[in-house]
């Protein structure tokens, strides 16, 4: 069970992400650690933010997350639209079909890649982008 501070307010569990309107990285960094808390939340795995500002222009940060199968990566990407919407009043786009085993939820600074554990191994988005900085999550334990 998650430990963290969102977790244990007795406010939205993604309060702690509000975003400010003072700087948009510190906005897609508030983002991408939301998302990453919330698929936390609905039992996403192996779940990785990553910082890819300095190798693409069109986004900041990739949320790259683990389902159990195709039916938990649609669950997974249209709660996290939910949440973006909470966050930021803008619920993004997914692309891909609802029984793929892998689909994109873009959100503009932040693009979240929910997959299942074998399209993960075949894609190896985690290889692709290991020289990305890795945003350190709040304790999920």
């Amino acid at each position: 069970m998650c430990q963290c501070y969102c977790c244990h307010s007795s406010s939205n569990s993604t309060s702690k992400f509000r975003l400010k309107a003072t700087n948009n990285k510190e906005n897609a960094r508030a983002l991408a650690l939301g998302l990453a808390h919330e698929a936390f939340r609905l039992k996403g795995e192996n779940i990785r933010a990553l910082d890819v500002s300095d190798f693409l222009y069109i986004t900041d940060y990739f949320v790259i997350i683990t389902a159990q199968s195709m039916r938990q990566t649609k669950a997974i990407a249209e709660a996290l639209q939910i949440t973006a919407k909470e966050l930021t009043s803008s619920k993004g786009v997914i692309e891909g079909k609802a029984s793929s085993s892998w689909l994109l939820a873009d959100f503009g600074s932040v693009v979240v890649h929910v997959l299942t554990e074998e399209s993960r191994e075949f894609y190896d988005l985690d290889v692709l982008w290991d020289d990305a900085e890795e945003l350190q999550l709040p304790d999920a334990e």
